[in-house]
Formats: structure tokens, sequence, C-alpha cells
């Protein structure tokens, strides 16, 4: 898989960020990540790295430190520039808490930060946590990446989220996307959030249709908690192509929202608007240059 990821700066200060990486199949993501810490460790970045570790074995026989794992990775654990958790160790310290965890986690970057490390770079596989349809769980697992959010705004940090589908539920799948959709890298496309604009980007077809409607949801759904809100600006100009399902569920999330709320297109192309008009544009859902 080619690495969606972007880049960071080689010199000045890192712009922090919260990215969610998705995979099908353990190995592709585990070349996304792989990737995403060669790249923090090569720049100086304390790494934070929190995982499943058979039974029986050490963190140095984990797979990071192996040879599908980043370059330099089993040297930064001995000198200390990478630390490994288990994440069965996480749930213990956490409770599995919204607040335990972040408790954690914000432990360590004090630490890191005490001992003059310049960014802290932090990432997690796949939770599987045994997510169901309940609201307070759902509500209690939207608070713990909240409060990721914030810290990567906050101060200095990066951060990489890992999801593998075939490891979670469907509603886990589902809820870790919408979270995460103002940053979600998900094999040939991509979602971000600029400016007050989301701007999905890339290839948007049948086979990533369900994640795409999370995304939207998440991003409708955050729309109407912003001040600002609760219309969604949805920058369409990085999209190089959709096909007929992604564009029933974008018209159908529109369909479905709260009557003040509309969905307004930026720099959609001229396929994309007769698209729309092909599954049926509500309308709630127009032109930024048509907006009353």
């Amino acid at each position: 898989m080619t690495s969606l990821l972007p880049a960071r700066p080689a010199f000045g200060a890192p712009q922090s960020r919260h990215t969610l990486l998705v995979a099908d199949a353990v190995d592709q993501g585990r070349r996304g990540a792989s990737t995403w810490v060669e790249q923090e460790l090569s720049l100086g970045s304390k790494v934070f790295y929190k995982g499943w570790v058979p039974a029986g074995q050490r963190a140095d026989q984990h797979w990071i430190t192996g040879p599908a794992g980043p370059r330099g990775a089993r040297d930064a654990l001995v000198t200390g520039q990478l630390e490994f958790l288990d994440l069965p160790t996480v749930v213990e310290r956490s409770g599995a808490t919204a607040g335990g965890v972040l408790e954690l986690y914000a432990d360590e970057v004090e630490r890191a930060l005490g001992d003059l490390w310049p960014t802290v770079a932090m990432t997690q596989e796949s939770p599987e946590l045994p997510m169901a349809d309940h609201p307070d769980l759902v509500a209690e697992y939207a608070r713990w990446e909240a409060g990721f959010e914030d810290l990567t705004r906050r101060l200095p940090v990066r951060m990489l989220c890992q999801l593998c589908v075939a490891a979670e539920n469907e509603t886990a799948v589902w809820e870790t996307v919408a979270v995460h959709h103002g940053d979600v890298v998900d094999g040939f496309w991509s979602a971000a959030r600029d400016d007050g604009h989301w701007a999905p980007s890339g290839d948007l077809d049948a086979h990533v249709a369900r994640r795409f409607g999370a995304a939207v949801h998440g991003a409708m759904r955050a729309a109407r908690d912003r001040a600002d809100g609760p219309d969604l600006h949805l920058d369409l100009s990085g999209v190089d192509f959709m096909d007929v399902a992604c564009a029933d569920i974008l018209m159908l999330a529109a369909r479905s929202a709260p009557l003040d709320q509309h969905l307004v297109l930026h720099g959609a192309s001229r396929f994309l608007r007769r698209l729309f008009d092909a599954v049926g544009r509500p309308a709630s859902v127009y032109q930024s240059e048509d907006a009353p």
C-alpha cells in the first residue's frame, strides 16, 4: 500500500495531527504504521507504541522490532526513543475508561517533554474493543478520541490511531471512522478538515462506501455541534472518482439531516453535479454559489 500519510516538515515546528489509518487486513495496517513510525524516529520524536504481544513474548519480539518493522525500531527500543506498552496493560492501568486512558497518555507526554524530546509521536494498534450499539459506550469512546484530539492541539504531539477492519465489529468501525472524519486515511481515499470545510479526496467507490458513509455521518454530526454550524461545507475538489454508491450515501445523509442543516458543495466537478442529480439531490444540497 502506498502511504497516503501527509509528510511532516523536516525543519521548524511540526504541525500537530491526529490521524486515523484504516486497513482491511493486518499486514496492510502494519505497512502504514511502520512507515509512520520510521518517519517519526528519523525526525527525532519520542515514540510511544501500544500493541498486542502474543502470550509468552516480550516487547522486543513484537513485529515492530523485526524485519517487517520500521528501520531503527530495535535500536530505538534499546535507547528509549521508542517505548512499547502492550494493550492489556493499557486496559489495566486505565480501567478502560476515557479518563483513565487520557491520563495515561498525558502522563507519557509530560514525561517525554520533561526529558526534552522536541516532539512526541503516539500510536496504538486497532484496540479490538467489543463495542456494542449502546449510546453510553459510544459516547465514552467519543470522549476518549476527543481527548486525543485536544492533546494534539495543545502540545507538540502527533497521534496515529490504527483501525484494522478485520479485527473490529461493525459498530466499532463505524464509530471510529465517524469520530475521526476530520483526518482519516483509508487506502485510496482520505478526508481532512480545513478552514471550516470537510474535504474527502481520492477514489470513492463501493468498496469503501460504508466507511465513507460513517465519515459523512461524523462530519455532519460535528457541524451541528460547531458554533458556525449546522451546515456542512463540503470541498469536493480533491475527489478523483465517485461511484453511484457513495453519491447515493451522500445524498441520503443530506435527506436524513435535520431540517435546518444543509450540505453546501464547493469545487464539485460537472460529473459530480450530474451524478448527484441522477441519484436524487434534495433541496438541502446546493452549490456554494447558489447559497441563499
